[in-house]
């Protein structure tokens, strides 16, 4: 399934210092769209060319959302805005070629228009080492297990209903553990939960992720996040294919879409404007479809 990507969780992000440029033919300038789990995967790319050739260095379109990742990347040399006739590099791999899953993933179509040959082992890539924030860590009431949940995305056809969310904290608590929410400000806060909604940054998310036993997670930022970082993961899929945007040592739930007669029509390339709408369904949409019994199965393995 071909897919038109949006903007995914971002929380509060620094600005990248911006320098003066001017027109050079030989330069080159990447324009990043997509969310910051697409930046994630863009400054994986960039290493791995960058380890291949230290000479090779572009330029990048200034754009707040992603100096948080991007910067001190060593790959990239200014920041700031491309004169008109600028050479640019997308990042819109779901425009290129067809989504699918081996050598049709999400990372390795984006290694290819990056001049990489492929199949390429699919390292994220995080430039400066984030470091933890010791008053947040102070106010978190850390345990021997904890949990970080992510439910969002931008698409509310990626997300999963409130009240399943909920049934998941409590039984993780039942076990024990520290749950912790991750988001955005205004996202529904879960029940039980213990809340991070808009007070960190995907750099000290990402710093916080390390002291996690376990992540679960909607197709998002923090999935790829949790794939950088090593911490188990159990992540939901609807209308996205974990074969195509996931990783093989995370634990993924593929909502069944049987039932569904827009599953081809969905949000898929040609379908943008579906991406920020919910469902027609509503809540019997494929990702609320997932047997409570297996999630709670899998992620008590993972525990």
């Amino acid at each position: 399934m071909k897919e038109s990507k949006k903007t995914e969780q971002s929380e509060v992000e620094p600005q990248l210092a911006v320098e003066s440029v001017s027109a050079d033919s030989n330069e080159l300038w990447i324009n990043p769209i997509g969310g910051l789990g697409d930046t994630l995967m863009l400054s994986g790319v960039l290493k791995l060319v960058y380890d291949r050739d230290p000479s090779k260095r572009f330029n990048l379109a200034r754009r707040t959302r992603y100096s948080s990742i991007l910067e001190g990347h060593p790959a990239i040399g200014k920041v700031g805005h491309p004169p008109k006739d600028a050479k640019i590099i997308g990042t819109d791999y779901w425009s290129h070629e067809t989504l699918g899953p081996g050598s049709q993933r999400a990372f390795q179509i984006l290694a290819r228009m990056y001049g990489l040959e492929t199949p390429i082992e699919e390292k994220l890539y995080l430039p400066v080492e984030p470091e933890d924030d010791a008053i947040l860590n102070k106010f978190i009431p850390w345990k021997e297990k904890n949990v970080l949940i992510s439910p969002s995305s931008e698409s509310p056809r990626k997300m999963m209903h409130p009240m399943a969310w909920h049934i998941i904290v409590e039984k993780l608590k039942e076990q024990g553990a520290n749950v912790m929410q991750s988001g955005r400000m205004n996202e529904l806060r879960i029940k039980g939960a213990y809340s991070l909604l808009g007070i960190t940054s995907p750099r000290q998310l990402i710093a916080l992720l390390r002291k996690c036993q376990l992540v679960i997670t909607s197709d998002n930022f923090v999935m790829h996040a949790a794939h950088l970082t090593g911490i188990p993961t159990v992540a939901f899929w609807g209308p996205t294919d974990h074969r195509v945007y996931g990783y093989a040592e995370q634990t993924h739930l593929q909502a069944p879409l049987d039932h569904c007669d827009q599953k081809d029509a969905c949000i898929g390339v040609g379908f943008a404007q579906n991406y920020p709408t919910p469902c027609p369904l509503g809540e019997h949409h494929c990702i609320n479809r997932i047997p409570m019994e297996e999630i709670l199965y899998k992620i008590s393995q993972r525990l």
